[in-house]
């Protein structure tokens, strides 16, 4: 089995369109997303339908939700987070379609699945929450309560935007790393692709560039400020 993992899109559709194309020309047609598709770049509704229309196997991330649940939020956002990231939420919110705010609202914490044989867990963070997440550096013992919990010898996350794979006894763990918002060099793209075809399975984590100055472009044309997350 091949299957492309993607996350953190936040909303920058040039990103994914660059992404989509280049596993699309790999021929892989499983897609995971790892969450925080929207808040950040203003593309929020393109970027939802694109995964919709690609039947991706998506869960929500952190600011997928506070997105979704900004009018309720918003006293309590506005004291967490600076300036530019509670407008990118503000923004964002009154963008989005409501059948987008339904589905990203719908999109569940974790996702457990089996594809050819292969037990596959997902999540933004970690299993047990989205505000948590796994670092490469993270000591053994929290990668084996995650594998203990999740119960998959596949584990698929993002959150933290740095991209990884690392064994834990018999399961692989895999950041894709952000597909919209990478670290260190902004203009490129994030992506992973996994295949458990080969003994042991291996993760290729890729970067791909993109349209980054039209990126930006549009923030500066909406008086947006590209936010801190």
């Amino acid at each position: 089995m091949h299957l492309a993992a993607i996350g953190d899109v936040h909303g920058n559709l040039p990103a994914l369109e660059a992404v989509l194309g280049a596993i699309d020309e790999s021929g892989i047609e499983t897609l995971v997303h790892t969450g925080d598709a929207v808040v950040g770049y203003p593309w929020p509704n393109e970027v939802v339908d694109l995964l919709r229309e690609r039947n991706a196997i998506s869960v929500q991330g952190e600011f997928d939700r506070m997105a979704v649940n900004f009018l309720k939020k918003r006293n309590s956002l506005g004291r967490k987070w600076p300036s530019a990231t509670f407008q990118a939420l503000q923004w964002t919110y009154e963008a989005l379609r409501s059948d987008n705010i339904e589905f990203l609202g719908g999109l569940p914490h974790a996702r457990h699945f089996r594809r050819e044989g292969v037990d596959i867990a997902v999540c933004h963070g970690a299993l047990n929450s989205q505000r948590e997440q796994l670092d490469p550096n993270d000591a053994l013992v929290k990668f084996r309560r995650q594998r203990e919990q999740a119960h998959a010898s596949l584990i698929i996350c993002g959150r933290n935007h740095q991209a990884f794979h690392q064994w834990t006894e018999d399961t692989l763990f895999v950041n894709p790393g952000s597909a919209g918002m990478a670290l260190g060099d902004s203009s490129l793209a994030r992506y992973a692709v996994i295949d458990t075809e080969t003994t042991p399975w291996q993760a290729h984590l890729h970067t791909i560039p993109y349209n980054s100055t039209a990126a930006e472009s549009r923030l500066a044309e909406l008086g947006l400020a590209k936010p801190l997350l």
